[in-house]
């Protein structure tokens, strides 16, 4: 197994008990507080391993890096004061989980190949697969 691989799997099980967790949570928690927390908690544990490893952050970046990851920090809010709002409704993890792993599987699908990634028929019938997939599971639980 690739280190790629090995690390994309470990953001899974991450992802998978963040979506468990937030669930959880939001029975608790205002959405834009529990957003704070989220947030604040992971950027405690960033400034803890810049430290540790003693990392430039001058060197470390570039301004277009910076930029994007500013829009994915945007991304992110919404990804969790959202999910805090939807379960808080009452949506169940077992839904909510599936359905925001779907975007994040079936929008990097359909903008990769226009960056330049190749797609095979393989591909197209996998991601075709996820769709019905979500289809069938948010209309067995409406």
């Amino acid at each position: 197994m690739s280190r790629g691989v090995a690390f994309i799997l470990i953001a899974s099980v991450a992802a998978g008990l963040w979506s468990i967790l937030l669930s959880r949570a939001s029975r608790s928690v205002h959405p834009v507080v529990g957003t704070g927390v989220i947030e604040g908690s992971a950027l405690v544990l960033v400034v803890l391993v810049i430290l540790r490893q003693r990392i430039d952050i001058k060197s470390a970046i570039s301004f277009e890096g910076l930029a994007l990851l500013v829009l994915c920090g945007l991304c992110v809010f919404s990804v969790d004061y959202f999910s805090l709002r939807a379960y808080e409704t009452g949506l169940e993890v077992s839904v909510g989980a599936p359905i925001i792993a779907s975007g994040a599987i079936l929008l990097p699908a359909v903008v990769g190949p226009m960056l330049g990634e190749r797609i095979s028929a393989g591909r197209i019938v996998g991601i075709a697969l996820i769709g019905v997939g979500i289809f069938v599971l948010t209309r067995l639980s409406a």
